[in-house]
């Protein structure tokens, strides 16, 4: 099969848009990678919009940790891009066969940082950081798939990146990625940090049974620490991870740049394999297939860290499960809007709380009815977050004193939070309720009735 000039030799790969495909550049004689957009999609011009927004990102960056684009083309229908062949195995395929060793782990990280620094300083943030987006080849790291990369202060007005829509691979998200906030480079460094920790550990630090389980593990949640997960973690390294993992962009790398400079600073380190590969729990690691010589198709062997000279006694203890702190706007509120949110639950009033902070709405929490209505008596609210099913005074016994006590008063409304999903209102209730949030909650929807 052909298309133009470049003759399609096997099948690659296929991802959410399109086809990869090992071509021959029959006019220059090389091999390249070429990438089809699904002619379903190239009918609809957003997909094709997004498409052709992939082609021109990377085409801006040249570096070699970001594979080359040739050229964007249309032959009849097909829409393809040509790219550099990169002749290697992605992240995620080898990581499914084992955890990398702490060198390998670096390795890896840094040049996909400096590929990131690339972007970040062109005004590009990746978003989709993971393990099937990081090609290892036997010299180089490559970053791929910059297919929902944004351009920070562009004048991208595309509606598939509209604000508060949630993009990305949801294990590998930021916090403020995954409430659909704006990003920065933060947002890939956080990422990085879930690649890194994934690497050394062999699990993801945030895994919820469901995606919205999973974006609330991230906003609201901290992993286990890196040194109990993977003990042979270097104690530098293991701070590294730490900080990319900071709930507040803030508090993490200031770019991409600056955690380069750590990584490069703990392979100088005298001590990264003297005295920092000495586990912080005592461990035995076992042999894995990878320590094998590889084949001839797999990448550059792992070189496996030296066993501990000396046993440790463990020293980390679980650390208390404690309430997340309140969300801050980073305004002051507006005047004549107030929320109480009552739930028991604290992941859904950090949820609730977070979406009202960021619209400058200040609010109460309370985790049983009976407070619940204390504040009623107390305060004037525009907008009330209930729970029906909470200890002491339940949801509905709340409702009840809002039908009684507050008609005449401030303009309220009032919104249900239940997880039975067929949930009814009576004629009575639906006087006084303005709406019904489902658990697990959306944060898009919760956004929208603040807004409405």
């Amino acid at each position: 099969m052909k298309l133009g000039t470049y003759r399609l030799i096997s099948k690659l790969g296929a991802g959410g848009m399109g086809e990869v495909w090992r071509a021959e550049d029959t006019k220059l004689l090389r091999h390249v990678a070429i990438k089809i957009l699904p002619s379903v999609m190239a009918a609809d011009p957003e997909w094709k919009e997004r498409f052709v927004r992939e082609a021109r990102t990377i085409a801006q960056l040249n570096h070699p940790n970001i594979a080359t684009i040739y050229s964007i083309e249309e032959d009849n229908d097909p829409m393809f891009i040509a790219m550099e062949l990169v002749e290697g195995e992605s992240l995620g395929t080898i990581l499914a066969r084992g955890p990398l060793a702490p060198s390998e782990a670096i390795r890896i990280a840094s040049q996909t940082a400096d590929a990131l620094s690339e972007a970040h300083a062109k005004g590009i943030v990746h978003r989709d950081i993971k393990p099937d987006n990081i090609l290892v080849a036997r010299r180089l790291v490559k970053v791929l798939d910059f297919g929902i990369a944004k351009q920070i202060g562009g004048a991208d007005k595309s509606s598939l990146t509209q604000g508060g829509m949630i993009i990305g691979t949801p294990h590998y998200m930021s916090p403020e990625q995954a409430l659909g906030r704006a990003v920065d480079a933060r947002t890939d460094i956080f990422a990085l940090g879930v690649v890194l920790y994934e690497a050394l550990s062999g699990r993801r630090p945030f895994s919820g049974a469901s995606v919205t389980e999973t974006i609330m593990q991230i906003v609201m949640n901290d992993p286990e620490d890196i040194a109990t997960a993977a003990p042979r973690t270097p104690r530098g390294l293991a701070d590294v991870i730490r900080r990319c993992l900071k709930k507040q962009p803030d508090e993490r790398y200031a770019s991409a740049d600056e955690l380069i400079a750590a990584l490069a600073a703990l392979k100088k380190s005298s001590g990264i394999r003297q005295k920092e590969d000495q586990p912080t729990i005592p461990t035995v690691r076992p042999q894995t297939d990878r320590e094998a010589p590889p084949t001839q198709k797999q990448p550059a062997p792992v070189i496996p860290e030296p066993a501990p000279l000396t046993p440790v006694t463990p020293r980390v203890a679980a650390a208390p499960k404690v309430e997340p702190p309140k969300p801050q706007a980073s305004q002051p509120p507006l005047p004549g809007r107030r929320a109480l949110v009552a739930d028991d639950d604290p992941a859904t009033r950090y949820l609730i709380g977070t979406v009202l902070a960021h619209n400058r709405i200040a609010y109460d929490e309370v985790d049983n009815g009976a407070d619940a209505v204390k504040h009623l008596k107390q305060n004037e609210y525009t907008h009330v977050f209930v729970d029906l099913l909470m200890p002491r005074v339940d949801g509905w016994g709340v409702i009840d004193f809002v039908r009684t006590h507050k008609r005449g008063g401030k303009a309220m409304h009032v919104y249900v939070v239940t997880g039975v999903q067929n949930q009814k209102l009576s004629n009575a209730d639906q006087d006084v309720v303005s709406g019904l949030l489902y658990k697990p909650l959306d944060p898009k929807q919760v956004e929208r009735l603040v807004q409405g």
